[in-house]
């Protein structure tokens, strides 16, 4: 074999592993100015992923017209698949809560008064449509049907009274995913969360990371 021959074996050696690493880069399609549709939904190929979020959730209403009702601070924890389509993708979820909020009210000019607290603990089922927008951001909406857990409390300087209970609970979802790695994604959305048949929907705005296996 001469020197020729030997220098242009290995100029298409080379050219044959550069072609072979930029296939299996995940963004080839974005820079090459593919179709970022397609392309946006073999991030979301893996048959499970997992979320976390942070929520704030307040409500408008009043507990049986006494009280005006504290905003709740928590964090909620998801499990999901995703089921790939030609330009969307869709989710299904496993999602556990934790939403705690208290707030003291007083009766007269001494400071007399009490505190009322709450703790939520949601577990829902829930289903997400995530349509893609562009190469980096996707849209989605959907919603969540599930069991709730709750507990409640008043005290004061004389005691406490504390009450338990659960029911059903329910919520539609609507935001934004920004992908910011192969995998994962910064999430943030507004939901409105039915968890008491007798109180007005909470408000919850939410924000944290999706990330797939």
């Amino acid at each position: 074999m001469n020197t020729k021959t030997i220098i242009a074996s290995l100029g298409l050696l080379s050219l044959s592993c550069t072609a072979q690493a930029a296939s299996s880069d995940p963004w080839e399609y974005y820079r090459m100015g593919g179709d970022y549709r397609s392309a946006y939904t073999t991030r979301y190929d893996s048959t499970f992923g997992m979320s976390i979020r942070g929520m704030y959730s307040f409500c408008s209403d009043d507990l049986e017209g006494l009280l005006d009702l504290p905003n709740l601070g928590g964090a909620q924890l998801g499990l999901h698949t995703n089921i790939q389509s030609t330009s969307v993708f869709h989710e299904l979820s496993l999602n556990i809560g934790l939403l705690y909020g208290s707030k003291n009210y007083y009766t007269d000019d001494q400071g007399h008064g009490f505190k009322y607290e709450q703790l939520l603990v949601p577990v829902t089922f829930g289903y997400t449509l995530n349509i893609p927008m562009s190469d980096v951001a996707t849209f989605y909406l959907g919603g969540k049907v599930g069991f709730l857990y709750y507990e409640e409390q008043v005290s004061n300087t004389g005691g406490a009274i504390s009450a338990s209970g659960s029911g059903a609970t329910y919520s539609a979802q609507i935001g934004f995913k920004f992908a910011i790695g192969e995998k994962t994604d910064f999430v943030i959305g507004y939901e409105m969360n039915k968890y008491f048949s007798n109180v007005d929907a909470y408000h919850t705005i939410t924000a944290g990371f999706s990330w797939s296996f």
